[in-house]
């Protein structure tokens, strides 16, 4: 007889293995000044370097949901936080310092070339203090917070918001999300929707279906779910990140000289329109972009395609590749 496993036993067997040890086996380890600092490094090993910074809450393993970077022959890197996993919160006493860390990996990896720099959400603030110290070829920003940030009310009192933003239940929460994606993705994709883009109901669910029709989008959605967990391992990194920046001192980016491509939705009510408005106003060289898209998920549905799609063509002609097809975007 087939021994039938209890919800409960299924739970406890997926909470072990998620949270009691939090290595896979694409982690790689670099020693540092900063510590022991976790990575991925994807992709071709002689491919043009892109140093991926994931949003808030969003473990450096997001960078595999944006493989079509690797697809068009960029070797992605991306570097765990403050808070995140293993890495003590003093690891870095600023969101600044996060740009240091980053540079201490590129170091350890012998890489001594420009490199392009990509930063979504709260990724986008290191990003931007990355380009404004260290050798920068190219710099991509979608939904990226850039200066003063405050959580939307709204968004914090949603449900989701609720799970996300309370300490307590962690475990069973990322097991709750986990199986929610897995079995009802459509579902689960409006209920971000919901907490992240001013749609109304039926264009929320138009562009669950816009994701779910395409295979590869489908496949991006599932990953990037996969690494919003554990979230009993991301959760003081994510707010850390979210206390000081509601507390940082002027920004200027003015000292930001390389070619710049930003993303930013006009229906986000994540990160407000200052938030894109400050980036044209201070970055010189910048291509500025406004979309609709899935809000604060701007890569989301047919219009996301279609970002994705203007991405690589700027980071080809600056990094002087041509297109290939081999992401099929």
């Amino acid at each position: 007889m087939v021994n039938e496993k209890t919800g409960t036993e299924r739970y406890n067997q997926w909470r072990g293995y998620m949270s009691v040890n939090p290595n896979t086996s694409n982690d790689k380890i670099a020693s540092t000044r900063f510590g022991y600092l976790r990575y991925l490094d994807l992709g071709p090993k002689d491919g043009k370097v892109l140093l991926f910074v994931t949003g808030g809450g969003a473990s450096f393993r997001a960078a595999a949901a944006f493989y079509w970077l690797c697809d068009e022959g960029y070797r992605v890197l991306s570097i765990n936080r403050p808070g995140y996993f293993d890495l003590p919160l003093d690891a870095a006493n600023s969101i600044e310092e996060h740009a240091d860390i980053y540079y201490e990996v590129i170091q350890h990896l012998g890489i001594k070339e420009d490199i392009n720099v990509f930063g979504i959400s709260m990724g986008g603030l290191s990003a931007l203090y990355y380009a404004s110290k260290y050798p920068t070829k190219s710099l991509v920003l979608w939904s990226a917070v850039t200066g003063n940030y405050q959580v939307n009310k709204a968004s914090a009192n949603s449900l989701l918001g609720k799970l996300i933003l309370n300490k307590s239940g962690k475990k069973l929460i990322s097991w709750l999300l986990n199986k929610s994606a897995m079995f009802f993705p459509k579902m689960t994709i409006e209920t971000f929707l919901k907490t992240e883009a001013d749609l109304d109901k039926q264009e929320r669910k138009a562009l669950a279906r816009e994701i779910m029709a395409d295979p590869q989008s489908k496949q991006e959605f599932m990953q990037f779910m996969d690494a919003l967990t554990p979230m009993e391992s991301l959760y003081n990194g994510m707010m850390d990140e979210v206390r000081k920046a509601q507390n940082l001192e002027a920004m200027d980016w003015t000292k930001i000289k390389c070619p710049t491509y930003a993303v930013h939705s006009t229906i986000d009510i994540d990160v407000g329109m200052d938030h894109p408005k400050r980036l044209e106003q201070m970055i010189p060289d910048i291509r500025m972009e406004y979309v609709r898209a899935g809000g604060h998920f701007v890569w989301w549905g047919d219009e996301g395609n279609e970002v994705k799609k203007n991405t690589i063509i700027f980071l080809n002609e600056i990094n002087h590749l041509e297109t290939t097809s081999k992401s099929k975007l």
